[in-house]
């Protein structure tokens, strides 16, 4: 597997055409595709404004795969899903699915990294729980106070009678 620092750089050209600058030819999506499913990691720029077009290509080859009908079918129901949930719909698809299997020790590893993130997420969340709790017992306190104060205004300024009007 290539390091991301090593990714395989293919230029994109003006014309459409893809041009693999680790193999020196010019290549299709399909190979890209290939490339990605065999977990080589690929950055497609665009020739003349070194932009990143990756992602603008990686949707081009799942468009390019569901209208041949060579991809797994997903229902318009899940790509719907995939544009309202977001990535993370994507990639929980994906784990699921036949790259799932690529993932492998990596996921292993990734499994305790994502237990212990929840274990402080949780922890977090219990301190802010908690600390919740305080102040709203807090601010029930002194909300019972001023209630109480407002009390005895009130009743101090019956005994008393109205003001004076001073003018």
């Amino acid at each position: 597997m290539v390091e991301p620092a090593q990714a395989r750089v293919i230029k994109r050209y003006a014309n459409r055409k893809l041009y693999d600058t680790h193999e020196s030819k010019y290549v299709t999506l399909d190979r890209i595709a290939e490339l990605v499913r065999n977990g080589e990691e690929v950055k497609v720029l665009d020739n003349k404004s070194q932009k990143d077009m990756t992602k603008i290509t990686l949707a081009q080859i799942i468009y390019e795969e569901q209208k041949s009908g060579h991809a797994t079918a997903w229902s318009v129901q899940s790509l719907r899903g995939f544009i309202q949930q977001g990535r993370e719909k994507l990639v929980s698809s994906l784990k699921e699915g036949p790259v799932g299997k690529l993932v492998g020790r990596a996921e292993e590893l990734g499994a305790e990294v994502y237990s212990a993130a929840d274990d402080r997420v949780r922890g977090v969340v219990e301190s802010a729980t908690e600390r919740a709790k305080y102040l709203q017992g807090e601010v029930q306190r002194l909300q019972k106070r001023i209630e109480e104060l407002e009390a005895k205004l009130r009743q101090g300024s019956s005994k008393s009678g109205p003001p004076d009007n001073v003018e």
